[in-house]
């Protein structure tokens, strides 16, 4: 008797066994896989009334079980790494449908522990892939450079995972080191005041791969989101910390004042990211994070509503980008709409149960069929839902649904504090929060303190 087992993450929808050179009948038995899955404190309750979108919903938390074990992974059929950027939106959807916290902070402990020397993130730390990239990089053999733009997420990481678990203790061993990738950005800046994308030596700028055609194109959105870093993450890191936020706020403001010069089009009222081109990514960090001159932010939210074909759109993992700065325009609409078209009709949640990696994932080729596009989950509770902290912890909260025309909805919503229990029928919405919850309710331009159970028509 023999038994054979391997130790991989891969799925698989047909497995082949092959005996050779037996001279005697051979008896197989116990085929199958051996699934692994972290000890999630809670199962997620989500259910809608439109089969489509129960069946995403599904394949949005299958795929989490997936891509999120002992660390937060872009998929298990190929990197099996945790990144920043991209995939750090993953936890805000482990958070809120899972209620864990435990996996956040071990992520913000060893992703910031890939610190080097010269002040960077090897981005998806613990990897042998960004060692072998050092080397990789120096002889000019890929493209690929510990990403900076994930090191400048991993501050927004930082600070979603203190608004959203209340928990300080984690982050005493990152800080110290935001703070010194800080100092390597403002180093990194050149006479415009703009940090580059280009020539950057061992670490190279992401962003995104399907948004544009040349690398200059993704100075401004790098830069905007620098500039937000500064001053909306890293800024009241300090503050919870003792330092004084003052000089980075002063960062922040001159990086986003010398991309208002470069890149803000007057006549357009938009940023161009060059070539006559637009990028969703620049347009929503514009205007999630008030960065439009004026607070002009219309043809923004428009070209983000219409999708010009001068606008190049980030594949499904940074999706959640384009639908935060929608929401905060008022079009969830538009949000439900595309989680109807573009993703309850992706090949991998018919076929697979799971999020595909790009928007056009065909069967038996090298995109993975479980990746990490969260959008579908995160926009239902921060956006459809409404459901954001806006102190530490949940101590306080504030709900401010947008159904945008979607189905009957009853989902909970983890909080250190406990859990809220949001449903809707019919356009009625129904809550109960936390005994010791300070919850707003925003409907129809006017806010209202609610306790325990509320119901608003």
């Amino acid at each position: 008797m023999n038994e054979f087992e391997t130790f991989d993450y891969e799925s698989c929808l047909w497995l082949q066994l092959h005996v050779r050179n037996a001279t005697r009948p051979v008896t197989i038995r116990n085929v199958g896989m051996r699934r692994r899955t972290y000890p999630w404190p809670h199962t997620p309750q989500v259910k809608c009334a439109e089969p489509a979108l129960q069946k995403l919903f599904d394949a949005s938390v299958n795929t989490l079980l997936n891509c999120a074990q002992e660390t937060s992974q872009d998929g298990g059929g190929r990197e099996r790494q945790q990144y920043s950027g991209d995939c750090g939106h993953q936890q805000h959807a482990i958070r809120f449908a899972f209620g864990d916290t435990r996996h956040g902070a071990r992520y913000l402990k060893t992703f910031s522990q890939g610190m080097t020397l010269d002040g960077f993130f090897l981005d998806c730390w613990p990897a042998y892939d960004r060692l072998a990239r050092l080397a990789q990089r120096q002889m000019g053999t890929t493209i690929w450079g510990p990403i900076l733009d994930h090191g400048v997420g991993f501050n927004f990481d930082c600070w979603n995972y203190y608004m959203e678990s209340g928990d300080r203790e984690a982050l005493v061993e990152p800080y110290p080191r935001l703070k010194k990738f800080a100092g390597y950005l403002d180093r990194l800046r050149r006479d415009d005041g703009l940090l580059p994308v280009e020539d950057v030596g061992v670490p190279s700028v992401w962003i995104d791969h399907h948004a544009y055609r040349h690398q200059r194109q993704k100075q401004c959105a790098f830069n905007l989101y620098a500039a937000a870093m500064f001053q909306q993450a890293l800024a009241p890191l300090a503050e919870l910390f003792g330092d004084d936020p003052a000089p980075y706020r002063q960062l922040g403001r001159e990086i986003h004042e010398a991309t208002v010069v470069r890149f803000w089009d007057k006549q357009q009222r938009v940023f161009v990211v060059g070539d006559g081109r637009l990028c969703d990514r620049s347009l929503a960090t514009a205007i999630l994070y008030d960065q439009c001159p004026g607070n002009d932010v219309a043809a923004a939210l428009r070209a983000l509503v219409e999708c010009p074909p001068e606008m190049g759109l980030s594949y499904p993992a940074n999706a959640v980008w384009r639908y935060w700065a929608l929401a905060k325009g008022g079009r969830v609409d538009v949000i439900v709409r595309e989680l109807r078209t573009k993703w309850a009709t992706m090949n991998s949640v018919i076929h697979n149960n799971a999020l595909q990696e790009n928007w056009d994932t065909k069967m038996d080729e090298g995109d993975q069929f479980s990746h990490c596009p969260l959008a579908p989950l995160v926009m239902l509770y921060q956006c459809v839902a409404g459901i954001r902290p806006t102190a530490p912890g949940f101590a306080r909260v504030e709900i401010r649904p947008q159904l945008g025309g979607i189905g009957d909805l009853n989902l909970v919503a983890h909080t250190p504090r406990g859990a809220i229990h949001f449903a809707t029928k019919g356009g009625e919405v129904r809550l109960r929060v936390p005994a010791d919850c300070e919850a707003v309710f925003v409907a129809d331009g006017q806010s209202r303190p609610i306790r325990g159970e509320f119901v608003y028509r």
